[in-house]
Formats: C-alpha cells, structure tokens, sequence
C-alpha cells in the first residue's frame, strides 16, 4: 500500500478513471528513466508533465513520495520566536487558552499531546503528517502501529478552526502540535521553553516512515540509543526526554510485558491483576503511580531503578550500562532533570521541519489542500527524479490518447539544464494558475 499524499481527488465524488494502458517502459539508456527515491540522481534533468483532469490525482501519489525524497532539509534556524506577531498576533494565546481549558477538563490531554508531539517529528520531522486521514486504498502515519493509541488529534482541529476564522491560511498545523505539546508540558508542571515557529506542513503521510522510526516498547537500549543519536541526541538527552514523556499518562496493558525484564515483585503483582483476562485489550496502567499527571523526572528515575515503571524500555535504562549511569546521577540529582528536558524538547519539536515555500498550511490539518484546478486552470506543483511507470498511463515522448481522450505528455522541459533536484512545495498547494488549459493538471520541474 503506497504511502498517501497529496494531491488527491475529491473525496466526496470519485474521480473517473479512464482505461489507460501503459506505454513501453523506458530502457536504462533512456533519458525518461530517471533517479528513484532513494537514489536520487543529483544531476537528474526536471521534466514537464501534463496530464488529464480525468486521471485520479491519486495516481501521482509516488511522486510526492519522490519529491520529499528529494527535497533539502530545512534547518531550526529557518524557525523564529514571534514568527506570527504581524500575521497572527493572537495565534499562541489562542492555542495555550485551548490547553488550558482542555487539560482543566481532563488533566491527562496533557500526556496526549506530548506524545503527539513525539510521534509526528520522530517518525520523519515535525510536519503534522501523523495529522492526515488515511483513504479507503491510501495508508498514512496515522495507521502505523505505534500511532493506534496515538490521541489529541481532536484537540488540533478544534485549534486550527479557531486560527483558520481569525487568520486563515497563516498558521501551520506542524506548529498548532508543537505548541500544544509546548503548553501542556508547561501545564503540567514541567518546565518552560522557547518554541520558535515557522514550520509548513508536509505534502506526504508515510505509514511506513512511522512503523521504521518509531521506537516500541521494548527495544534494545543500544538500538534506541542509535536511533535518537541519528537525529542529534545525546544519550543523557534520550533520558531526559523518555523521562519526561513517561511520567505521565497511561500505557495500554496490551504493551506491557511483566516478564520481559525485572519488575519488583509487589508491582508485577498489580500491573497482573490490572491486565489479566479481558483486561489485556482495554486495561490501562497508570506510568508514574506517584504523579501521574505531573512531568516529574525525580519521580521516574527513583521508579526505574525500583523496576515499577510499566514499561519494557523504562526497566531496560535501569539495568543498561551507558544508561544506569545516567539514570542514577539524574534520581540523585533532580534539578538536573529540568534544563536537559527543556532542551530535548526544543530538539525535537526543530526535527526536520519544512520551512520558507516548502510544504504548505493545510486549511484543515487532517487533509491536505487540493492543488487540481478547477476547469478554469492548473496549479503547479514542483517534482524531479520520476519514474515514469509510476505514472500511469503517460508514455516517453508523446502523448497516449485512449477512448479519444489526450491522456498526457512526457517531454523534457525547454531550457531545463542539469542540476540538482527542484525543491518541494515551491507552488503546491497555493492554488497558483499557469496554465489556461481545461481540465488538466500540470507539473512543471524547474524554475
């Protein structure tokens, strides 16, 4: 199943799907087979496609796929404090009063946003891709296994309504989910810390770039320590933030694992009753039993060396000898816990985030915008390093005409030279027209 993104069809009518049979594939000599993702060609020429209105947007989901691939990635710097003052001065007070009012309702949101947080940037960068709905035959991140009992989605709606009355198509929904998570760490009671903003929202949701990145519940220490190290941790701040995360909330029974390593005998005994039976599908267990709804570190370390933390990995960094280490000093020395939280939050909400033209401000976080023109016009999305049997129905050099309809064109575009791959997003999205033709779609690499 492809990964989901955009563009797409109207979900509410199907688009018709033409019979369309597949022109010869390009040989390795041809100057149409191009890089695919993965091995992307730096010096891959960009290509113009045109292509019919009535061919399913869905068949050019690989090409986003590509094009994000490809795309050079932004850096925190791109980020600003303020970056709303002028566009939409009220855009933080609005999303911390939301907190607020939420975590009053139910102290717990608190944890679900923090680990939203969490699984939107660590799959593949804070882009709110965990954001998008999957399709009846798209997947997305939101199907990934880790990201079942992912929650919270409810609450950003709720925040990009608000902001999409008051300052539409301003605030990004990466944002909207970095200051939550921002605010309800503050709300509840762990420590505050600068958040610049600027981030775009991603034009692809890949389920299998979660299911890769995102660590389970009882991964060995050394590959956890690997994976955080890649994208720029320390080992003492993968503690600090795990510390940070699992004091509070609650974990399904279904990811607890009694045996898989000591737990003290007293609490093995608990957690067994609280998810024996029927209860292994639905139980819940508390992760910090001392202050559940409190970002305490102190309390997390005491409770991973007394082997009562839920938890397979939490009971792990107790018994493994780069991470007991780090775990005794923090249980011994408290304050230490606050500052280095701090910073791997400000870490992690900065992962690989799309910035400037990249990317775009979905107007509703759990779709992407419709870049297919209406029959006055096209929108230009940009794209390089394609395949052109992932798109269907267009042949090299000409254009495939089937049941008397003009089905696309494959030509290299005038003037484009070598050079690296067109960045992402630059027009998608922003429903600009550059073409007069009815009823089509076209691509354009370059510019």
């Amino acid at each position: 199943m492809r990964a989901l993104a955009a563009p797409r069809g109207d979900r509410g009518s199907p688009v018709d799907r033409p019979g369309i049979k597949r022109g010869p594939r390009p040989g390795p000599g041809s100057p149409y087979c191009i890089a695919r993702r993965r091995e992307l060609d730096p010096f891959a020429r960009t290509y113009t496609y045109e292509i019919s209105h009535q061919m399913d947007a869905r068949r050019l989901l690989l090409v986003f796929g590509l094009l994000a691939a490809a795309a050079p990635l932004a850096s925190a710097g791109d980020l600003s404090l303020d970056f709303y003052k002028s566009s939409c001065p009220d855009a933080e007070k609005i999303v911390t009063a939301t907190i607020e009012k939420k975590i009053k309702e139910e102290p717990g949101t608190a944890a679900g946003l923090l680990r939203l947080l969490f699984h939107d940037c660590f799959a593949n960068g804070c882009d709110a891709s965990i954001l998008i709905d999957p399709l009846s035959n798209q997947s997305a991140e939101k199907e990934a296994g880790p990201n079942i009992s992912v929650r919270g989605f409810e609450i950003i709606d709720e925040i990009k309504k608000e902001l999409e009355s008051k300052c539409p198509n301003t605030v990004s929904c990466a944002d909207i989910v970095a200051l939550s998570a921002r605010d309800a760490v503050k709300l509840a009671g762990g420590p505050s810390y600068d958040l610049p903003t600027g981030r775009r929202d991603s034009l692809v949701s890949n389920r299998e770039e979660a299911d890769n990145n995102l660590p389970g519940p009882d991964i060995p220490v050394p590959k956890l320590i690997m994976d955080f190290v890649d994208k720029g941790f320390t080992a003492e701040e993968m503690v600090a933030l795990l510390a940070g995360g699992h004091s509070i909330g609650q974990v399904r029974c279904i990811f607890i694992e009694p045996d898989a390593t000591p737990m003290e005998p007293g609490y093995h005994a608990a957690i067994s009753k609280l998810c024996d039976g029927p209860n292994r599908d639905t139980g819940m267990v508390k992760m910090d039993e001392t202050t559940p709804n409190v970002v305490d570190g102190g309390s997390y370390f005491d409770l991973v060396l007394a082997k009562k933390m839920p938890l397979t990995i939490d009971r792990l960094l107790g018994l493994d000898s780069k991470t007991m280490p780090i775990i005794k000093e923090m249980s011994s020395k408290p304050d230490q816990f606050v500052p280095l939280f701090a910073k791997s939050m400000e870490k992690l909400s900065a992962l690989k985030v799309i910035t400037g033209k990249d990317g775009e401000i979905r107007k509703t976080c759990s779709e992407f915008n419709n870049p297919v023109a209406a029959d006055s016009g096209a929108s230009v999305i940009r794209i390089s390093s394609v395949d052109p049997e992932d798109l269907e129905g267009l042949s090299a050099g000409g254009t495939h005409v089937s049941d008397g309809v003009s089905h696309g064109t494959l030509e290299p575009e005038k003037g484009a030279g070598s050079g690296g791959a067109a960045p992402a997003g630059k027009g998608a999205g922003e429903g600009k027209k550059h073409h007069k033709g009815k009823g089509h779609l076209k691509l354009r690499g370059g510019g």
